[in-house]
C-alpha cells in the first residue's frame, strides 16, 4: 500500500515571509501559520513553519505578509536539528507545493486600476440573454425557493 503525504492548512500568516538565498544561489522563503486543535478550554494553537523554494519563493514572498489569509498545500515533514548546547529540536514544517493568496485588489494598490478597466468594458448585451420574467407558474418547483428564479431550469 502506498502512503500519501499531503497536508492542507488555512490560516492567517503569523509574520512576514523571510526570503533567504543559499550559498548555491537557491531561494528559500519561510513563514508560519497557525493550526488549531480542540475547542473551548481544550483549544490549542500550534504554529507550522512553511517553506517555499525556487522561483515560487522569490516571486511570492513579498505577497505573504503578517495577517494575510493563506491556504497552503504540500508535504508535511518534521525538521530536526541540534542547538549549540546539544539539545535536540524538532519543528513541524510544510514544504509548500501550492498556495492560495488573498486577491491582489485587496491591497489597495490595484483598486484604481481595476475600476478603470471595469469602466472601459462595454455593458453586457441584454438581447443575447433570454427574458428573465418567470411570472408564469413553474410546475416543477414552488415559486418561493431560496435561490434566484433564473436558476430554475426545466427539462
Amino acid at each position: 500500500m502506498m502512503a500519501i503525504n499531503v497536508i492542507t492548512v488555512s490560516g492567517n500568516v503569523g509574520k512576514d515571509a523571510v526570503l533567504r538565498v543559499t550559498p548555491n544561489g537557491k531561494n528559500i522563503s519561510s513563514f508560519s501559520i497557525p493550526a488549531k486543535t480542540g475547542f473551548g478550554e481544550n483549544e490549542k494553537t500550534s504554529w507550522l513553519n512553511c517553506k517555499m523554494f525556487g522561483a515560487m519563493a522569490e516571486k511570492l514572498s513579498v505577497a505573504i505578509v503578517k495577517g494575510a489569509k493563506v491556504t497552503v498545500s504540500g508535504e508535511f515533514v518534521i525538521e530536526e536539528w541540534t542547538k549549540q548546547d546539544g539539545t535536540q529540536m524538532q519543528t513541524p514544517t510544510i514544504l509548500v507545493r501550492d498556495i492560495d493568496l488573498p486577491p491582489r485588489g485587496t491591497s489597495g494598490n490595484d483598486q484604481p486600476r481595476q475600476q478603470q478597466s471595469r469602466a472601459q468594458q462595454p455593458p453586457a448585451n441584454q438581447n443575447n440573454e433570454p427574458p428573465m420574467n418567470f411570472d408564469d407558474e413553474i410546475p416543477f418547483a414552488p415559486v418561493t425557493l431560496p435561490f434566484p428564479r433564473h436558476a430554475i431550469h426545466a427539462i
